[in-house]
């Protein structure tokens, strides 16, 4: 159903969507962190995956099972607050979030009211400020397969859980140092 509602809401709004979001957001961004949920009427919770680029190079991915959401749209803007705190907590500061979710998207760049949905918009607000650069463009599902299949994975594991693994330390670390106080 929410593959339905998406490619109901991306026909009717692909150009208004597009027309939004720079074609340089991504593209000029040292950091890019895509990612996904995964959602199911009949689960017991929800899947959330995200991967944290640094160029093309995968320095961090993180997947978590939650619990059970309302909606797919509450699972997507969930898991955008989760990968939000995760790399705020490892002081990547100035980072493109990439969600293949393009209702999500475009309620957050076009700061639209939606009711059902907000005290996940104001989580998603209050996590921006921890962010000097903060960005959210729409990528397709094609483009997502990492994060996509992080968020599958754990959501048909039985137990809740968190795993956030570090790929590349050394990067992380020079980016974190460039904030610390001396």
């Amino acid at each position: 159903m929410a593959q339905i509602v998406d490619m109901t809401f991306t026909a009717e709004e692909n150009d208004q969507t597009e027309a939004l979001v720079p074609a340089t957001t991504t593209a000029t961004s040292r950091w890019r962190c895509q990612v996904d949920a995964s959602w199911s009427e009949t689960s017991d919770g929800i899947g959330m995956g995200f991967v944290l680029f640094e160029q093309e190079v995968e320095v961090l991915r993180g997947q978590c099972k939650g619990p059970q959401t309302e909606s797919p749209l509450h699972a997507e803007t969930k898991s955008l607050c989760w990968a939000m705190t995760e790399v705020s907590e490892r002081r990547v500061l100035r980072v493109s979030f990439e969600s293949d979710c393009q209702q999500l998207v475009h309620i957050i760049q076009q700061n639209k009211q939606w009711p059902a949905l907000d005290a996940e918009l104001d989580e998603v607000e209050t996590m921006k400020s921890a962010f000097k650069e903060f960005s959210i463009s729409f990528i397709s599902r094609s483009a997502n397969v990492c994060g996509d299949g992080l968020a599958k994975d754990v959501r048909s594991r039985v137990q809740r859980s968190s795993f956030v693994e570090v790929k590349d330390p050394l990067r992380l670390a020079i980016e974190a140092s460039l904030y610390e106080t001396f």
